[in-house]
């Protein structure tokens, strides 16, 4: 009979260890780039306000870090990065609207103009609302 009761403490014991083990394994939580990365389709979105033409005519030039007024949106872009296909990309912060609700937005270029495309991890929504 010791044979089965020493089987039972062992499994009680692995459930525990195997649960502690695999919270301590996760995955760390996703930036930006990495994000970026993940969600790049192919597809382009078009700006969905006159504020985010100005604002994508403008991300060049814009610093990264710092709010800034642009049109009549509020904007803060993350630094510059090349995507996993070879994209330049910016994660950007927009606060834009009458009710001045914030927004994120991933803009990429490919040597031209800057262009709006899909996030996926905003919930599925594909453009601000």
């Amino acid at each position: 009979m010791t044979l089965p009761a020493r089987a039972y403490r062992i499994r009680g014991f692995s459930l525990p260890l195997g649960l502690v083990l695999g919270a301590c394994s996760a995955d760390p939580a996703l930036n930006a780039r990495d994000a970026a990365d993940a969600i790049d389709t192919g597809r382009v979105l078009v700006p969905a306000s006159e504020s985010e033409r100005k604002v994508l005519s403008e991300l060049s030039a814009l610093p990264s870090g710092k709010e800034l007024a642009v049109g009549d949106a509020r904007v803060v872009a993350e630094e510059p990065y090349a995507s996993a296909s070879g994209k330049n990309c910016r994660a950007l912060q927009l606060t834009s609207g009458p009710t001045r609700r914030a927004s994120h937005r991933l803009a990429c270029s490919e040597g031209g103009a800057w262009f709006f495309v899909p996030d996926v991890f905003s919930g599925g929504s594909a453009v601000p609302e």
